[in-house]
């Protein structure tokens, strides 16, 4: 079942080594975006997910309200609410993300949506500066959970919305130790995933109140997920010998099965709509 594939991105074998400080983890977010700016830029899952159009749904239309789109990479959450709040504004740490994302605001013709740069741990905007906040598959790559979210109720107005979207793990351990090797042998920048029952005691943790919680699951070809993410050929074996040896109730937790001779799996996402 779980065999390689031909396919392989057109990468130096030189391996990224695990982040050992805050520092370290951002150069290695700044590198691993860097390099992948465009390929997420045109990567349909990222521009037209229904994990984006959910979250749009979910957050509040009004033309009074100003929004943060945190980790924004190439704008498409702040594309996605542009229409439907007065200003937003796109926050992000990968320079290169933020010159996709400012291409393709002239390319479409937004006007109320400027883009800076900055760290999602230590937001450079005062207190009570949004009515909304939002942050799409982005959590998973930041080193401190609490200290984000009490960023992010800090740029709040009282009353304000938290919109989230993130991935997540099976509730089981077994299989969510496997989708973290995955995530990590595939993106040297990913930290930790938080579980649906994680998420919820992080949200109480912080002040913000759960409006709504739900389970997004999305079926993903595995080398097309892969080739976003610009994996060498030295790590996809890794990643197949992963999947070889792990444990088949793990496997089938992920959804990991072949499809007309493809392998997928299922990419399950939290999406939350939080008070503070």
């Amino acid at each position: 079942m779980l065999e390689a594939g031909s396919r392989s991105a057109d990468q130096p074998p030189a391996r990224e080594v695990a982040a050992t400080s805050d520092e370290d983890l951002a150069r290695l977010v700044q590198r691993q975006f860097g390099r992948q700016a465009h390929s997420y830029a045109v990567s349909p899952s990222h521009a037209e997910g229904k994990d984006l159009q959910r979250l749009a749904e979910l957050l509040p239309h009004d033309p009074h309200l100003r929004l943060l789109d945190i980790a924004t990479g190439t704008g498409h959450t702040a594309f996605a609410m542009a229409p439907h709040v007065r200003e937003v504004v796109g926050l992000d740490l990968t320079q290169e993300m933020l010159v996709e994302a400012e291409r393709l605001a002239r390319l479409r013709g937004v006007g109320n949506v400027r883009f800076v740069r900055g760290d999602a741990l230590d937001l450079p905007f005062a207190a009570q500066s949004f009515d909304l906040v939002s942050c799409r598959r982005a959590p998973h790559h930041f080193a401190d959970i609490p200290r984000f979210l009490q960023q992010v109720t800090r740029v709040l107005v009282p009353g304000g919305l938290f919109g989230l979207v993130d991935q997540t793990t099976p509730e089981s351990q077994s299989g969510a130790d496997l989708m973290e090797a995955f995530e990590k042998l595939r993106d040297p920048s990913h930290v930790h995933a938080l579980k649906l029952s994680e998420w919820q005691q992080a949200f109480e943790d912080a002040g913000l109140h759960v409006r709504h919680l739900e389970l997004d699951m999305e079926e993903r070809d595995v080398l097309d997920y892969l080739d976003v993410a610009g994996v060498d050929s030295g790590r996809r074996e890794e990643i197949w010998n992963l999947l070889r040896q792990a444990p088949p109730a793990a496997v089938a937790m992920n959804g990991f099965h072949e499809c007309d001779g493809r392998l997928r799996f299922e990419r399950r996402r939290v999406v939350a709509l939080t008070a503070a």
